[in-house]
């Protein structure tokens, strides 16, 4: 399974992950204001990069945030452009749950049974949410 990851929540980034996780190529933009300009030629550089084209991949999958309004529209908007145009399956995925996959395993081996994932929602507030680090993974609680 080859997947093309597109996340516009904060900062423009794309990757291309395998279905066991093994990331083939990634690409973030420095700044959270040009989603619109830099997304596609991203994704068309890294597919380049790795000799793929969008008939080779599996599905694309998008962060469906949260985040600025105007972020992740330009990242859903080019995440459904791309997959209607390859004709391959389009996913959402919050945000928040992918930063969670990345905590859960370090939270159990540290002995939490929750933890917070947080990212900056700017002028001094953030977004949240708690999960409960499972065996299975995290899981979103309250």
């Amino acid at each position: 399974m080859l997947l093309l990851c597109l996340d516009s929540s904060a900062v423009a980034s794309a990757a291309l992950v395998t279905g066991a996780g093994e990331v083939l190529g990634s690409y973030a933009s420095p700044d959270t204001r040009s989603h619109a300009e830099v997304l596609a030629p991203a994704v068309r550089d890294l597919l380049a990069g790795r000799g793929v084209t969008g008939a080779d991949l599996d599905g694309v999958l998008v962060g469906t945030g949260p985040g600025p309004f105007t972020g992740l529209r330009a990242g859903i908007a080019t995440a459904r452009a791309l997959a209607f145009a390859w004709d391959v399956p389009l996913h959402g995925l919050m945000s928040l749950e992918a930063l969670a996959q990345d905590a859960a395993g370090p939270a159990r081996a540290a002995g939490h049974e929750e933890f917070l994932v947080l990212t900056d929602a700017r002028r001094r507030e953030v977004y949240w949410a708690r999960y409960a680090a499972t065996e299975d993974g995290p899981r979103r609680t309250g």
